[in-house]
């Protein structure tokens, strides 16, 4: 019925990088909103939009941030083989 996500370093960073781009973008969101009318920050107008810019924006940044998350976890991949190799290679001195 219900299935667990699986819990990578990977997975861990996308779903990390996501919610700051709901976080930010919703604060924008909301100061803007206040800038611009007659609403206050404590609003529920206000933080009900904001919220709901906040996730729509990062839902369709999404494909994005998740080839961008993978290009970057597959670059330390790797170096880090590289630099064991070049350990592994080494002589003992």
């Amino acid at each position: 019925m219900f299935e667990r996500p699986d819990f990578t370093p990977r997975n861990v960073a996308k779903f990390v990088v996501r919610t700051v781009i709901h976080g930010k973008t919703a604060q924008i969101t909301r100061e803007l909103i206040v800038d611009h009318s007659d609403f206050e920050n404590d609003d529920m107008t206000v933080r009900i939009s904001g919220n709901l810019v906040g996730w729509y924006v990062s839902a369709k940044l999404k494909p994005h941030t998740d080839k961008m998350v993978d290009k970057t976890a597959d670059f330390i991949v790797a170096k880090r083989e590289a630099r064991a190799a070049n350990k592994k290679d080494k002589p003992a001195e």
